[in-house]
């Protein structure tokens, strides 16, 4: 009987924890359909999309400066330079700047497949308001790959070959880099990926092959080129959700 027991808790030990990481996928999309929502308000009443303000470099090589040009997770700008403009909270970033909504909560940013610690760690520097910068578990497009002008029905083409519409607007990030432990961050384990498209609908689609991901392979072995090669693979990445749309 003990034996018989044991099998089928070996059959169905894999089978729920499929289920677990389904239900995982199926949240998240939601929690990207509410922030698609709450990017087209935002829209409708600035007439673009979130993006920036701009935060300058100062204390890390691996915060990036950021005009709202490239895409980035960062939602909270901390220790660093900001040059609002009307913007009545500078330390909102990006896909941050929704925080003002009512419409959007913090929780929202935060993936519940995300392997990180960050739905804890990082929701809290945003509820604090410290001082220090703050990441989400979505990489959002902000202006990379589109024509620059920010209007949500008419974000442009993007650098591929041939070119494609920029359509999708945020997605799970997948940085699997051993540069730096925090340079890891990962949602289902990088193996499936959500993405938010302009019309507030969330995809998802296999990454096993990791062409949503980044990976040390992605970098050059001139280290002085890392923020470019950073740059160059997130363009990469938004071509690729571009062109599954």
């Amino acid at each position: 009987m003990v034996a018989i027991i044991a099998l089928l808790v070996a059959i169905l030990l894999p089978s729920l924890a499929r289920a677990r990481f389904q239900s995982r996928v199926t949240v998240c999309q939601s929690n990207l359909h509410q922030l698609g929502l709450g990017i087209t308000a935002y829209a409708n009443e600035q007439g673009t999309i979130p993006f920036g303000p701009t935060v300058e470099l100062m204390f890390s090589p691996f915060l990036e400066p950021n005009d709202g040009k490239l895409a980035t997770n960062q939602i909270w700008t901390g220790p660093q330079v900001v040059l609002p403009k009307n913007d009545v909270d500078p330390q909102r970033m990006g896909l941050g700047m929704l925080l003002s909504k009512a419409s959007v909560w913090p929780q929202m940013m935060y993936c519940p497949g995300d392997d990180t610690n960050d739905p804890q760690e990082e929701l809290a520097k945003v509820r604090e308001r410290t001082d220090k910068a703050a990441y989400s578990s979505y990489l959002y497009r902000q202006l990379q790959e589109t024509n620059g002008r920010g209007k949500l029905d008419n974000l442009g083409k993007n650098s591929a070959t041939p070119p494609r519409l920029a359509t999708a607007l945020a997605l799970d990030i997948n940085s699997l880099l051993s540069l730096d432990p925090d340079a890891k961050r990962t949602n289902h384990q990088a193996q499936q990926v959500n993405v938010l498209y302009i019309d507030a609908s969330a995809r998802s689609y296999d990454n096993r092959k990791h062409h949503f991901s980044i990976r040390d392979e992605n970098l050059s072995d001139d280290h002085t080129r890392i923020l470019q090669d950073l740059a160059a693979r997130r363009a990469e990445i938004l071509q690729e959700c571009d062109r599954r749309y």
